[in-house]
């Protein structure tokens, strides 16, 4: 690929350096495939395999999950919560592939006018299915305990 060289004002070259290479980064990523996010999925634990649910079932329903709500969904602490996201994230960065749980923000006004930033952690709407497709089948082939299967 040829290079092009283009002038950048001074003070934006190290801002400008590290969203080049967050692009390069996120091109040379693999996208998730069935395969893979089921073995994954198979050998994280019960919590991270409950989070990812959770998560992928609020995908589905375009349900915003926040940090706090996901962490009372898994009964965790919130540091807790982030610990798990940053951990199946990292097994996303030695796959080789994009993170399989998001940290989006939203601005929200308070009713005393002022606003307050809030966090929601998502799974990205292609993913969502595989995630779930992945809990099928490690149900089938591990039934829960007083499931009747």
């Amino acid at each position: 690929m040829p290079y092009v060289m283009v002038p950048v004002p001074e003070e934006h070259v190290q801002e400008v350096m590290q969203f080049m290479l967050r692009t390069l980064t996120r091109a040379s990523q693999e996208e998730w495939d069935q395969e893979n996010i089921t073995r994954i999925f198979s050998e994280v634990d019960e919590i991270s395999k409950t989070l990812l649910t959770h998560l992928a079932r609020a995908t589905m329903t375009g349900e915003e999950v926040f940090e706090a709500s996901a962490a009372k969904a898994v009964q965790l602490s919130n540091r807790e919560t982030t610990a798990i996201v940053r951990e199946l994230n990292e097994v996303s960065r030695e796959e080789n592939r994009p993170s399989l749980i998001a940290r989006r923000a939203s601005v929200e006004v308070l009713p005393n006018g002022r606003s307050t930033e809030r966090f929601a952690i998502v799974v990205e709407e292609e993913v969502a299915p595989l995630i779930l497709e992945a809990e099928k089948a490690d149900l089938a082939a591990n039934p829960l305990p007083g499931s009747g299967g």
